[in-house]
């Protein structure tokens, strides 16, 4: 291992046609743009190299799913509002973008204190995405507090860590989140996550309507 980096990994567009070895690609802080590789298939396919014909044949992945913009519409046809918590300056650009581009409006907090503050001021905040790991109040506190605010426990919270351990998931899924994502993460598979958690709680919650 040479060094370690967070990366939003993103869909091929439909002009390029990759190997089945590459999950889709990244950019890099100087704006480079490279592939991220599967290490485990193409280690696969170099140990079944007699075989070309298998050799760089797409497989069916979410990856070659559109993103769809009505992921971020709820059932009234209006965008879903997002709070991206995480302590990360340039984690939290990167998704409010892929949001952004997804169709979602998009608020930030740089730690669990300021989501709290920010759910206190805005209440069309309709998701969270929240980081475990930030100074002044951390995700599970962020959670805990959450739970014990009627108002704030209907919110549902998205889990988004480089913290793969099954201890750091049965403990956020207790707190309450509604999902746990680890880092990185593919983009398409993070939308689809995050539209049938809000599709779910609308069906539990369905919104008003006002006549």
């Amino acid at each position: 291992m040479i060094t370690e980096q967070e990366l939003v990994i993103k869909p091929f567009g439909g002009a390029v046609t990759p190997p089945d070895y590459i999950y889709g690609c990244t950019i890099l802080g100087d704006g480079g743009l490279v592939p991220v590789i599967d290490s485990a298939v193409l280690m696969s396919q170099i140990g079944s190299y007699h075989n070309p014909s298998k050799i760089g044949v797409p497989s069916k992945t979410t990856l070659d799913q559109p993103i769809l913009s009505n992921y971020a519409q709820s059932s009234a046809g209006s965008p879903f509002t997002v709070l991206l918590v995480d302590d990360s300056v340039g984690l939290r650009q990167t998704l409010a973008l892929t949001l952004q581009k997804a169709g979602y409006q998009v608020l930030q907090a740089r730690d669990g204190r300021e989501a709290i503050e920010q759910l206190e001021k805005n209440q069309t905040i309709q998701l969270v995405v929240c980081d475990i790991e930030m100074p002044n109040m951390n995700g599970f506190e962020f959670l805990n507090h959450r739970r014990k605010v009627s108002a704030l426990s209907k919110i549902p919270v998205v889990m988004l860590t480089y913290r793969s351990s099954d201890k750091h998931r049965r403990l956020a899924m207790h707190l309450g989140a509604s999902a746990y994502v680890t880092k990185p993460y593919l983009e398409q598979e993070f939308l689809d996550i995050l539209s049938r958690t809000l599709n779910s709680e609308q069906a539990v919650h369905p919104p008003m309507v006002t006549h």
